[in-house]
């Protein structure tokens, strides 16, 4: 294995524990105080209640937490009631630990009472007509209340309670895509990092022709993003584009004139990135990329502009993506798209717009609207023949980006060139 360890790394500055936790806190606070208020009314929930348990936690209550809990410890629930005369939402933790405070009140048990009984005696109190919890059958975030805590639930609740649970997963699903301001503008300072590791790993610092291999790269990134103190939002890949290639995305050994292709995102600040992002390797006689993989960037980039174009507030997953690819073939590119929402998850809630592996309509998942303030990796490829190799090749990007004020935004500057790694001295 040969990556260089030469050379200085352009600096990349990540916050202090103390200080990711007190943004982290402020949002939590803001979203609770203002987000959560919106989503209740909008989905004209009475109530809505989370419960994780220690080492089994609902993906939802993960998002609940302050940076001083990380686990439900045994049991927590989580209860927001919305006041019948005022509308004011009641936020309560069923726990006496203080560290839940100012984000929630606590509720702990009187003697002789376990969690639920307590929060049958809330139920009692506000009366809720509708009781959202977290089931679902189409998404997984939101269905993370278990069979046996369900059972429990409902034999604590009683019969009268218990008729009025329903699903949060349209509340469920706007609590866990839609980004408050400050989390947007520190999502660029994400994508920015993210950028600055692929520009790292796409070096001649790191890369030497006929020696490195893609595993070798997959390895340094993962080496330097746990360096940083970050995680991967899931396990990078690098692959090859090879004028004799056997397939599309080959590994092995990195060769001159190579196009070299990595997936590659992280999770920082309780947010995840997903970028896909191309280089290719000079030969010995060249100093820039040969023209036709110029234009195939240039095609690419067509293709991204008519998906910003295409997309406006309310349109589904679904109706963005046929109206895109069909904008494609007019333009005459032989185009896939596959986006998908990003925030909390990498594959975040909210809607798909196609799959890699069915490019159509899907069913319920891509039948959900675009909303304000939302993220989404702009993921897809186009291809574009290259008389030199003598076959199309796929020019695969993927870029964060936002909607808000009802059109998209690029959260970093796209990717209109290839990264060049220059041929050995």
């Amino acid at each position: 294995m040969k990556i260089h360890t030469k050379g200085n790394l352009a600096s990349i500055d990540i916050k202090p524990l103390a200080d990711q936790q007190r943004i982290k806190d402020e949002w939590l606070l803001s979203r609770l105080q203002n987000l959560l208020p919106a989503l209740m009314k909008k989905h004209q929930t009475d109530m809505w209640i989370t419960i994780g348990k220690e080492y089994h936690e609902d993906p939802i209550g993960i998002t609940f937490f302050p940076s001083a809990i990380d686990s439900s410890r045994r049991l927590t629930i989580f209860a927001f009631i919305k006041e019948k005369t005022s509308e004011e939402i009641k936020r309560y933790v069923i726990s006496s630990n203080k560290h839940f405070e100012p984000f929630y009140n606590c509720y702990p048990a009187q003697k002789g009472e376990d969690s639920f009984s307590v929060l049958r005696r809330i139920m009692d109190v506000y009366q809720p007509d509708h009781i959202a919890i977290n089931t679902s059958s189409y998404y997984s975030f939101c269905d993370g209340l278990s069979h046996s805590i369900y059972e429990q639930l409902k034999s604590s609740i009683g019969i009268a309670h218990s008729s009025n649970l329903v699903s949060s997963e349209n509340l469920a699903i706007d609590w866990l895509q839609t980004r408050v301001s400050t989390e947007i503008e520190t999502y660029k300072e994400l994508t920015d990092i993210t950028k600055k590791i692929v520009e790292q790993a796409f070096s001649s610092v790191k890369i030497t022709p006929n020696v490195t291999t893609t595993n070798d790269i997959v390895t340094w990134i993962n080496q330097r993003v746990l360096d940083l103190g970050l995680k991967t939002s899931f396990y990078p890949t690098v692959d090859i584009q090879r004028k004799n290639g056997s397939a599309d995305r080959i590994e092995g050994t990195i060769l001159h004139g190579d196009i070299l292709h990595l997936d590659f995102g992280i999770e920082y600040l309780g947010l995840c990135t997903d970028t896909q992002q191309l280089a290719y390797v000079l030969k010995s006689d060249e100093s820039e990329v040969p023209f036709e993989l110029k234009k195939a960037m240039k095609t690419a980039n067509v293709f991204e502009d008519i998906f910003f174009q295409t997309c406006n507030g309310g349109m589904s997953g679904n109706e963005i993506f046929q109206s895109v690819i069909n904008k494609a073939a007019e333009h005459n590119i032989p185009a896939m798209l596959y986006s998908h929402p990003i925030g909390y998850h990498c594959h975040g809630a909210g809607p798909l717009i196609g799959l890699y592996d069915n490019q159509e309509a899907i069913p319920i998942r891509g039948d959900l609207p675009i909303e304000e303030n939302t993220c989404y990796a702009l993921e897809f490829n186009i291809r574009h023949f290259i008389p030199e190799w003598n076959k199309d090749i796929p020019i695969y990007l993927e870029e964060t980006v936002c909607f808000k004020d009802n059109k998209m935004h690029y959260l970093t500057e796209r990717q209109t060139e290839f990264y060049l790694i220059h041929p050995d001295c």
